[in-house]
Order: structure tokens, then sequence, then C-alpha cells
């Protein structure tokens, strides 16, 4: 019951966050920069005030385990510093932002800016749009007479496209050393939304389906609004709401792509349960159970913890997690901001006893941790029952869980649980991958058009380390992704 209240928390702690960020457009702030010499100069006042809320609050700054994130975190600053000096438009002051998030490689660190809608320039783009799918980038949609569907772009400004990417692209979105984040971010390279300092790409070379290799000289303009309805599964393919289905005589699948759900989704999660426990016996027949997480940005394990304990019975998960995270702590950062937010859960939690209680102990072990002068409040882990041996499922059919590229948090936690069992094989992406920093919180800048990233809490000796992505078992290169796509290549299992 601990382990699905403290999952609760972290959905909760997950959508507070997230709310926050869809609050700007709302949010007036007077006095924004007017002048060139204005967003310079909070460029740099928000670009320090990241970094000093990151240092007096993230647990990285103790850490054992990441020493060199005070470094790290003092170089991210002073690179930021040294791009804010040239910065002139809101353009500017969001690329800033950037660098310094990307610098840190953690996206449980850093910061992003926010700025409303009125300082963002309309999307330019060379008339086509592409994706990343394997090792290459390739054109998902154009418009342009030259330029095809499915052909890749080996070359631009006479470089190589994983050269260009990881000199341009990757310094101001994602990691670059993570698999999952070329899938996710590779698209950003050709379309162009203001930032100065990136250079414009004036020419690229493709290879098309023959073989034949070709050039073409960019011509770059605002792209109109339709395109995005043609984009629309460029990203996951085709969004499936949450929910159980048989595509095929033999194929049950289960969609989630959200752990986040809002009141509606809650209630198709409700029901999801329900018909898996239902129609257990006809899924105990099924050749292949099918648990998709594409367009999954994470949010609460809470959800795939149960989907898992249908599926393989709610006895042999927990065992088997128990095993797992047997010998995982909770750490704490026991700063007066992040005590402080802790214990202000409390006011949203007061009709909610069981998660109430659990903060409560969390807000007072802060709370005396800080009166210590201790850096961190270590929970305490429950009593692990006497070793015993872990029991077989009945399910054993072929389960394939679709991973994309954006995979993580939640969606990483999702893959731990499910690949506990040998019947579970990945197919699709490489996913992202998570720090062991959790339980964000969104600091505002003054300016209120940035947030910084503040994790409460760092996990020591998680059997998934730091930065640990998991590699698909069966790649999925192709362009489509779309549901027919993927069933086609899971039929031939």
């Amino acid at each position: 019951m601990k382990n699905d209240i403290n999952l609760c928390l972290m959905g909760l702690l997950t959508l507070i966050s997230f709310n926050s960020f869809s609050q700007n457009d709302d949010f007036v702030k007077p006095n924004f920069p007017r002048t060139a010499t204005q967003w310079q100069a909070l460029t740099e006042h928000d670009i320090e005030y990241a970094y000093a809320q990151t240092a007096a609050n993230h647990p990285g700054m103790y850490d054992s385990d990441n020493p060199n994130f005070p470094t790290l975190l003092e170089d991210a600053k002073q690179h930021a510093l040294t791009l804010a000096k040239q910065v002139k438009t809101p353009q500017g002051y969001e690329a800033a932002i950037a660098h310094f998030n990307t610098i840190l490689q953690d996206g449980h660190a850093g910061a992003v800016a926010v700025l409303p809608t009125k300082f963002k320039l309309p999307r330019r783009w060379p008339r086509f749009s592409a994706v990343w799918r394997g090792d290459s980038l390739r054109v998902y949609y154009s418009e342009h007479a030259n330029v095809n569907k499915g052909d890749k772009i080996i070359r631009c400004n006479n470089t190589h496209i994983k050269t260009l990417m990881r000199e341009t692209l990757f310094n101001f979105h994602g990691e670059v050393d993570q698999p999952g984040h070329w899938w996710n971010q590779g698209w950003r390279l050709l379309i162009d939304d203001g930032n100065p300092f990136l250079p414009k790409i004036k020419n690229c070379d493709f290879v098309n389906a023959n073989g034949t290799t070709y050039s073409v000289i960019l011509k770059w303009s605002v792209r109109p609004k339709s395109v995005s309805k043609q984009l629309k599964y460029a990203y996951n393919g085709d969004e499936l709401p949450i929910g159980l289905g048989w595509p095929s005589e033999n194929i049950a699948w289960i969609a989630m792509p959200t752990f986040s759900p809002d009141e509606l989704q809650i209630a198709d999660y409700q029901t999801l349960l329900d018909d898996l426990a239902k129609q257990r016996g006809k899924l105990l027949n099924a050749k292949t159970v099918v648990l998709d997480l594409r367009h999954n940005q994470g949010g609460s394990s809470f959800w795939s913890l149960k989907v898992a304990e249908q599926l393989w019975g709610e006895h042999i998960v927990n065992q088997k997690q128990a095993q797992y995270g047997r010998n995982t702590q909770v750490w704490w950062r026991a700063s007066d901001e992040n005590t402080n937010y802790v214990e202000s859960l409390k006011v949203l939690l007061k009709e909610q006893p069981q998660m109430y209680d659990m903060v409560d102990k969390v807000s007072a072990g802060m709370t005396l941790s800080l009166e210590k002068d201790a850096i961190f409040y270590v929970e305490e882990k429950p009593a692990l029952a006497q070793e015993e041996v872990v029991a077989k499922s009945d399910f054993n059919n072929n389960v394939v869980v679709i991973v994309p590229g954006q995979c993580a948090s939640a969606c990483l936690d999702a893959i731990d649980t499910f690949k506990l069992f040998p019947n579970t094989v990945l197919l699709g992406a490489p996913s992202s991958s998570d720090s062991t920093y959790m339980e964000v919180r969104l600091v505002d800048t003054p300016s209120g058009l940035t947030k910084v990233i503040i994790p409460n809490k760092v996990y020591v000796n998680r059997p998934r380390g730091n930065g640990a992505y998991y590699k698909p078992d069966i790649p999925f290169n192709k362009l489509e992704w779309t549901t027919d796509a993927l069933l086609a290549r899971i039929k031939k299992r």
C-alpha cells in the first residue's frame, strides 16, 4: 500500500508541475523588456537566478554518486552567461536559457523558458519536414517539388548530418548521448523558430529510394498552419485512447498514451483495469499482448503498476518489485524551500488521509533534518518480509512493449516493471533516460519568463542507473509509426 501511495504522490507532483507550464499565456507581467539592452540584462539575471535556485535546492549539489554536478552547474552558468552577452531578442533569451539547460544534460535539472505567445515568431521551414528514424534523418512530409517523403537527408551546409546535429541542434535541445533524444529532437534541425545562435541551413544533400544522391538549395518561408495536420502522425503515429482492444483475433492491444491522466482519462484507466480483469481468460489465450506507450510523457507509475498486476498477478508483481528495489533508498534534499514546498502539499491532500500521512511524515523528517543542519532526510524503508521464492505467473504470453524515443520518467518505470518478466520484449526506438533526481517542482524566475527545474529527492542505489536507457529488442525504424504499421510488424513475430 505504501508503494501505491508513493506512486500517487509522484503523479500529483507531476500534475502540479506540468500545470504550471500551461498557465503562461494567461500570466502577464508588467515591464517586459523592450530593447536589446533590456533583453540582455534580463537573460543574465534569470540565468544567475536559475543557478542560485539550483545550487541552494538541488540534491545533486551533495550527491556523492554524482560529484561533478556542482562543477557542471557552474559550467552551465558560465556558458549561458557568455551567450547572454549576445542576446538582443526574446528568441536569444530563450536560446540562452536552453543552452544552460543542455549543458547540464539532465531532464531533472536546469531551466526552461516559457515565453508568452506574443514573443514567438512564426515557425519557418524549407517546405519539407523531417524525423529521425534509426540512424538517419528522413523526410516525413514535403511540399517541395524536388524532395520526396522517405528520402534520407545525409548532409546540410556541406556537413554530415550527425555532425551538424551535434554542433548545432544539441547545443539547445535534448541530450546528445541519448539515442532516444535523436528520435525525439531530430525534427528540429529543419525548422526555424528564430534562434539567433543557430546557422542558417542553406543547402542539403539527399538520397532517394533508388539510392540516387541529389542536392537542393533551401528557400525558407513561414510554415502554413495546414502543415500541422500533415504532421499529426510524425511524432509517434496515431494516438489511441486509454483502453484494451483486439485489432487481430489473437492480439490484445493495451494503449497507455499518458500516465498523467485527467479526470476523464482516470475513468478510462478504471475501465481498462476492469476490462483486464473481466477478459483475463481471453488474455491468457492470446498469442501476443501489446503494451502501447506511444505518446507517453510520464506522470505516475501507479497506472502501469496496476496494469502489470492485472496481467501477471498482484502478489507476483509486488514480490518482483520488492526484490528489484530492495537496496534503493530515497533521500530528500532538506533545504528551506524544498521543505516548505513539501509542507504546502499537505493542504492539497487534506481530504486524502493515506497520502496526507505519507507527506506529513516526509515533511516532518525534512523539517527535523533542517533543524539539525543535515543535508538530507533519508526516508525510512519498511522492513522487508523474509525472503521467499517468487511464485510463477500463469501469464506467459508474448508481451510486446512499444517504446517511443521520448519515453522517460514514469514511462521508464513502466518498462522497469514489465521487463521484470522474461516474456516481455521491447519494440520501437531507444527510450530516453532519467537521472536519479525526482519529485520535480518548478520555480518561476522573477521575470516570469523562465521556470527553474528543482527535484526534491534523489534515489540512491536505484537498479536503473543515472542516465541509463532501454534499447529495443526489436528496432522499428520505419517512417510510419501508425498502429497498422506496428501491428503488421508484430504479426511477423
